[in-house]
């Protein structure tokens, strides 16, 4: 064994760095096992948040559709009140009046 240099202990260098190499390996290995497992939980994370977002917007777009319904109703019949003259009259006084309170509000806060 001319050209394998022994330690102390009788092993040869080149099997000593061997087992060296293979016990960083492993320690390289279960890092990358718990970052892995750390992407994993964050995954399942971004999974479950994304799920309820998306649970939220549908239940959203349900409301807006009843609200928009609703809206309609109201226009609907906002609009068959307006056409009757007698009715716009009614309207227009309801305005001036508010108009009216919200001036004698505005100047009595100055």
């Amino acid at each position: 064994m001319l050209g394998t240099s022994r330690d102390r202990r009788g092993l040869s260098r080149d099997k000593v760095d061997i087992e060296s190499m293979e016990q960083e390996n492993d320690r390289e290995l279960d890092h990358l096992a718990d970052r892995v497992a750390l992407l994993k939980n964050v995954t399942h994370g971004i999974n479950k948040e994304v799920n309820d977002q998306h649970r939220l917007l549908d239940n959203m777009d349900g409301s807006f559709a009843s609200v928009g319904g609703l809206m309609s109703a109201v226009t609907d019949k906002f609009r068959a009140v307006y056409n009757d003259k007698a009715n716009k009259r009614l309207i227009y006084g309801a305005v001036g009046v508010a108009a009216g309170l919200f001036l004698v509000w505005y100047f009595m806060l100055r």
